[in-house]
């Protein structure tokens, strides 16, 4: 949304910057959370992170856009529902694959 944004007040190359950034911080972090314990990935921190994420993207749009406030808001329709037909899938594959999983004598996963 943050890229579609720039594009839209005629900033192209400071939308790329912000799609790429995005994607870059979302492998960071996922590479970042396979290295914690346990003990912390379900504490607090990633909110604290998450929310860092936002604040940072927010300050960058601000950056090119003087007035946030009288830009014109836009529905969150579409990009939920590319969220959602992202994100149900991976879910049904999990669920699919732990219960597989349960139920085989030489299952990989040891849960």
């Amino acid at each position: 949304m943050m890229s579609q944004n720039l594009r839209d007040v005629g900033q192209p190359e400071a939308a790329r910057k912000a799609l790429w950034g995005s994607i870059a911080y979302t492998v960071v972090l996922l590479w970042l959370t396979s290295y914690l314990p346990d003990k912390l990935s379900g504490s607090w921190l990633p909110l604290v992170v998450g929310y860092a994420g936002a604040v940072g993207l927010e300050s960058y749009f601000k950056k090119y856009v003087e007035n946030p406030a009288e830009f014109p808001a836009k529905s969150i329709r579409k990009p939920l529902l590319i969220c959602l037909a992202i994100t149900l899938p991976l879910v049904a594959l999990m669920v699919y694959l732990l219960t597989i999983a349960g139920t085989a004598d030489n299952s990989p996963f040891p849960y």
